[in-house]
């Protein structure tokens, strides 16, 4: 896991298994840039969503896929960042496309 911001977090792909982990770090919400199906083994985002429901968490799924990043996932990312109260981590395959999301919602229109 890598800290961008007071806030943001990212890493590679997280399992259901992992949340509680996170909750208990302090994590108020996850977010999904990976589509689903992307890697073999990959965690569907219906299962991390669930999971983070169970345990009071947000899931949020903002799939950036190809080198392709939708803009309007940058300004939903941007939203997010600021209503959210507790820590969030973006995930994906490594964490790249979730810093590159976040360097795009920093200059994403409100």
């Amino acid at each position: 896991m890598h800290q961008i911001d007071t806030n943001y977090f990212v890493s590679g792909q997280i399992s259901a298994e992992q949340l509680a982990a996170l909750k208990d770090a302090g994590f108020s919400a996850v977010c999904c840039m990976r589509p689903d199906g992307e890697g073999f083994g990959q965690t569907p985002f219906a299962e991390i969503e669930a999971a983070a429901k169970a345990l009071g968490m947000k899931a949020y799924y903002l799939p950036v896929a190809g080198g392709s990043v939708p803009m309007q996932h940058a300004s939903t990312l941007k939203a997010l960042l600021r209503a959210e109260k507790g820590k969030i981590l973006g995930y994906c395959a490594s964490g790249n496309r979730s810093s590159m999301l976040y360097q795009l919602a920093r200059q994403a229109a409100a």
